[in-house]
């Protein structure tokens, strides 16, 4: 019995030992912890732009936090607009241990607009940096640096060409000139010789047009020229047909390049049969981009848009339209190639296909 004794106060004592170790393993944090200094950019104001998006916006730099332990930080960059108190406050840059971290124009730019900033409009914005070790300890935050930041646009509206060389002088003709980049505008259309036609910045006559010699000082196609009319219009040269043309703002120049009729087929058991004899259907061009067909679609039948009357080089399954919309009556066969699977009622239908926009409509016709 005494061994026995003797043996649960050696435990007892062993226990208690390695409780004050435990004690002195704790780590407690500094009762008042020094914010780190966020260094002052580059620059007091910046004017983003989408040629220089692939590059370094900003490297930010501050100081060390200091919590009174070895801990891991993670430091976050943050922004919001003046005067909003960091009460919505985004993250641009991450890091862990580090005392820097940089972000690309392109990103940063994203960013801004997500907070829906003007593009092209100065608007002041304030940086901080939150250090942070755990969901437990409250961030500590550096001091506020500020600049000046103008955001670009990544969405341009369309300008406009009408006149009879396009189809006709009335907004029911005219043709959407698109851009993908500032002041650039690309379409293919089909240009009838001898005709005119005029650039406009809205759907209608007035207030904003863009004649022939708006371009002087630039570059406009050999195939077009001065109609030298009322309006000094630009009058189509080349031969009647289906041409890409580029019109840069900027740089007052106007392309003017002939292309192959744009096409567009159909096939598949939905609308007939695998086959490019008899059972395929060509749809009919409307503008850049876009085509329409009827045409008797089968249920349950697969088909798949080709852009040849062969099965290559190009086609469009389901998935390519992924970013724009289907029409419900079609979903994904899921067969080997992802066609499209038509699901609703046998019988007659317009399909409208824009491919600018990926999206696919479908109306029935009685």
């Amino acid at each position: 019995m005494r061994k026995i004794l003797i043996n649960i106060s050696l435990l007892l004592g062993l226990v208690a030992l390695f409780s004050c170790e435990k004690d002195e393993d704790k780590v407690i944090i500094k009762q008042t912890v020094t914010p780190n200094v966020l260094s002052a950019l580059s620059a007091p104001s910046f004017v983003l732009d989408m040629d220089n998006a692939t590059e370094v916006f900003q490297a930010f730099t501050w100081t060390d936090v200091d919590f009174g332990f070895d801990a891991a930080k993670i430091y976050n960059v943050q922004v919001d607009v003046k005067g909003n108190d960091f009460a919505d406050p985004v993250d641009i840059a991450t890091v862990t241990q580090l005392l820097t971290a940089s972000i690309s124009v392109g990103d940063f730019n994203k960013v801004l607009l997500n907070k829906e900033l003007e593009p092209g409009t100065p608007v002041d914005i304030e940086f901080r940096v939150a250090a942070v070790i755990n969901n437990h300890v409250t961030p500590v935050y550096s001091n506020l640096v500020e600049a000046s930041i103008t955001p670009y646009a990544t969405v341009f509206p369309p300008i406009y060409m009408c006149g009879a060389a396009t189809g006709g002088w009335n907004w029911t003709s005219d043709v959407e000139v698109r851009s993908n980049a500032p002041s650039v505008y690309q379409t293919i259309a089909y240009f009838i010789n001898n005709e005119t036609f005029r650039f406009f910045k809205q759907r209608d006559w007035v207030p904003t047009s863009y004649n022939y010699p708006y371009f002087d000082g630039g570059f406009v196609s050999d195939s077009l020229a001065n109609a030298l009319d009322g309006d000094q219009n630009f009058r189509v040269i080349s031969p009647t047909g289906y041409y890409q043309i580029t019109v840069n703002m900027k740089t007052k120049t106007v392309d003017f390049d002939g292309v192959p009729e744009p096409k567009m087929f159909m096939t598949g058991a939905a609308v007939g049969g695998w086959d490019w004899s008899t059972n395929y259907v060509q749809m009919t061009w409307k503008s850049n981009g876009k085509f329409e067909a009827t045409t008797e679609f089968i249920n349950g039948g697969a088909f798949r848009f080709f852009a040849q009357q062969d099965w290559g080089p190009t086609s469009y399954n389901y998935p390519y339209f992924a970013e724009g919309s289907v029409d419900p009556l079609f979903e994904n066969a899921n067969d080997g190639d992802k066609n499209f699977k038509f699901i609703g009622t046998t019988g007659n239908y317009k399909v409208t296909l824009n491919m600018l926009d990926k999206i696919i409509t479908m109306e029935a016709i009685p």
